[in-house]
């Protein structure tokens, strides 16, 4: 694991594909709230493991916020952990695949309902966001998921068997799919890909 990668989060400002800047500012907020209040500075090291093989090792970089604030717009734990978990997972498939992301999967909130996955993603070669008609293919699938305070050792390893399980909802694309946990505290990123 001698290889280490800096992932700067101000990237999410200038937009990811084809997701508009304002969703991606957000993510990029989120995240900063979340590894503040995880007690890390401005920068931390973060290992990347798929499952329980370590990977690589990523120095996560973010500007100080002048305010940490999380009442009224960042209130609920859950969808703030959701959308900090997503600003990394954009930018690690951004730094570390093919693919970029190119649009959001329809939830299905009925037992067994929905594609199990949060994202879809496409080639980032000859990206055009624009054309409704030729918009860009879903090659393969994106799962994201964050756990702000794990509450055991095996919290990391429980979401991540749960996430894979769910990705096989959409197996019938025959793409790829990602599954990307983010758990904050320690902090450390699952990033598997599988097969269907």
């Amino acid at each position: 694991m001698s290889e280490s990668y800096i992932i700067e989060l101000e990237q999410l400002r200038n937009g990811v594909g084809c997701l508009d800047v304002d969703h991606c500012s957000a993510t990029c907020r989120a995240a900063q709230i979340a590894l503040t209040e995880a007690g890390h500075p401005v920068s931390v090291r973060c290992e990347v493991v798929d499952q329980e093989t370590p990977l690589f090792t990523v120095v996560l970089q973010w500007t100080e916020l002048e305010k940490l604030s999380t009442k009224s717009s960042w209130r609920q734990r859950q969808r703030r952990g959701e959308w900090a978990a997503e600003g990394i997972a954009f930018l690690m498939v951004e730094q570390f695949t093919p693919y970029t992301v190119v649009d959001q999967a329809e939830i299905d909130t009925r037992p067994g309902g929905g594609t199990g996955i949060d994202y879809y993603l496409g080639a980032k070669e000859n990206l055009d966001c624009e054309d409704e008609d030729d918009f860009p293919e879903h090659l393969a699938r994106l799962e994201v998921s964050g756990i702000l305070r794990p509450s055991s050792n095996s919290s990391l390893k429980a979401r991540v068997k749960e996430k894979i399980k769910q990705s096989k909802q959409s197996d019938s694309d025959g793409t790829p799919a990602f599954i990307i946990v983010v758990e904050f505290k320690t902090p450390v990123v699952n990033f598997t890909q599988r097969m269907p």
